[in-house]
């Protein structure tokens, strides 16, 4: 049964394909082709039915070719859900639609596109006319040698994009419909694609909206600077934060930042917050501190970014009362930090009411340099993270060190600190299941 099914469907979908096909040729077939007629004689049985097939096929393809007449047209199509035949059964009233076609097509997959080779007319009354066009991945390709190797270059090479990707269109104008039919069609991609939330960010899919575009225009001719023009549009897209710090020689020492988006993920996701400082991944080799937390799906949200000159405690004074500023003075209830001295002792200040908790993966990496001897090792991780009740934890840690006979300055230390990172001591505390400041990390990489 399900053999005779599939034979059907198959069998269906030749027939489509070749209707399809029958109708392409007769539409585009030059005007002083042959029209097929030869010497033999044809019965007129025949010739009906001939006809009469014929006529079919076309009503079917006509059916089965959808017609999109620009971006008006986009809220009837699952973009998500196109397959390589419904691409190739597309036709388009114009060029710019075909590429707003593609270029929708190739943001709901994750990718972007660009323009690339072109057919114009040669003909005396109509040169120039493009009859063909290819739109292509902006993958595609590959970066230029003479652009690899230059020894006069000042700046660092921007990063490799282009990677031979092989998915491109090529549409076609049609001279007796006037239309735009799709001539061929390649998907195959050979690097990932993006995710939703950066799509938006690629070359062919960010873009300024008219209403924005004439809105600036208007403001440019009344006089208005240009920093007064993109704090304007900052606030009526949630507003954009900044707050700076100047040294005795008026140069710039500290910055944060933040926009609408992150102080709105704040006032609803601030319970738990983590916050770390990466040296030396940036131009000028500042620390660069992110701060972070997760939403009700678990996701990373960004709360604000700051570049420091130094990592003294002043810096991290100034940074956290510039953070709390920003966000209308609602402190966190947890804050998740690596265990600097001088973070640790701005943060008990700052966030006076907010419980501080040690990253376990730094821990953990400090317990191996500092002691390194496996037997500790294993009882120090289960202080860490096992779920034990504080007479438990007790009694572990005085056994562990006095069957190891340790007296390290640091094992001391981190019993004074055990409410800041053992289980049994912060149980009751919502931390939202983080442990670690490894998204924070992610994010500087």
């Amino acid at each position: 049964m399900e053999a005779t099914l599939s034979y059907q469907k198959e069998k269906e979908e030749a027939a489509c394909f070749k209707a399809i096909k029958l109708m392409m040729a007769r539409k585009r077939k030059p005007k002083d082709a042959d029209d097929g007629m030869s010497g033999e004689t044809v019965p007129v049985e025949e010739a009906e039915a001939m006809d009469s097939s014929a006529a079919d096929a076309d009503i079917d393809a006509e059916a089965a070719v959808r017609i999109v007449d620009g971006i008006g047209s986009f809220g009837t199509i699952e973009f998500s859900s196109l397959t390589a035949k419904d691409v190739l059964t597309t036709e388009f009233t114009s060029l710019q639609a075909a590429y707003d076609y593609y270029n929708k097509f190739g943001r709901m997959k994750g990718f972007s596109v660009r323009k690339s080779k072109v057919g114009r007319r040669t003909k005396q009354w109509a040169e120039g006319e493009i009859i063909w066009q290819v739109f292509v991945c902006s993958r595609e390709g590959e970066r230029g040698g003479k652009h690899m190797h230059r020894e006069d270059r000042k700046k660092d090479p921007r990063p490799i994009t282009r990677c031979r990707c092989e998915a491109w269109i090529k549409v076609h104008a049609d001279d007796a419909s006037g239309r735009w039919f799709v001539e061929q069609f390649c998907d195959n991609h050979n690097h990932h694609m993006l995710d939703a939330r950066f799509r938006g960010l690629s070359r062919s899919h960010r873009a300024v909206k008219e209403g924005d575009f004439h809105q600036i225009n208007s403001m440019r001719k009344s006089g208005l600077r240009v920093p007064t023009i993109f704090r304007a549009c900052a606030n009526q897209s949630g507003g954009f934060e900044t707050r700076y710090l100047l040294d005795v020689d008026k140069r710039l020492e500290n910055l944060f930042w933040c926009d609408g988006t992150s102080r709105y993920d704040y006032s609803v996701f601030s319970d738990v917050m983590g916050f770390d400082e990466t040296y030396g991944h940036n131009k000028y080799k500042c620390p660069l501190v992110i701060f972070s937390g997760v939403d009700h799906h678990m996701r990373t949200v960004v709360f604000g970014c700051a570049i420091l000159s130094n990592e003294s405690e002043a810096s991290y004074m100034w940074l956290l009362r510039s953070f709390l500023e920003a966000m209308k003075e609602k402190q966190p209830k947890s804050v998740i930090t690596d265990g600097d001295l001088a973070m640790k002792s701005a943060v008990s200040t700052v966030f006076s009411g907010a419980h501080h908790r040690l990253c376990s993966w730094h821990l953990l990496r400090n317990a191996t340099v500092r002691v390194g001897r496996p037997g500790f090792l294993r009882k120090f991780r289960l202080c860490l993270m096992g779920d034990l009740e504080v007479d438990e934890f007790e009694t572990i840690w005085t056994d562990s060190v006095a069957d190891h006979g340790l007296e390290d300055p640091w094992i001391v230390d981190m019993y004074a600190k055990k409410h800041s990172w053992s289980n049994a001591h912060i149980r009751g505390k919502f931390f939202a299941g983080l442990k670690t400041t490894s998204r924070c990390e992610a994010l500087n990489m």
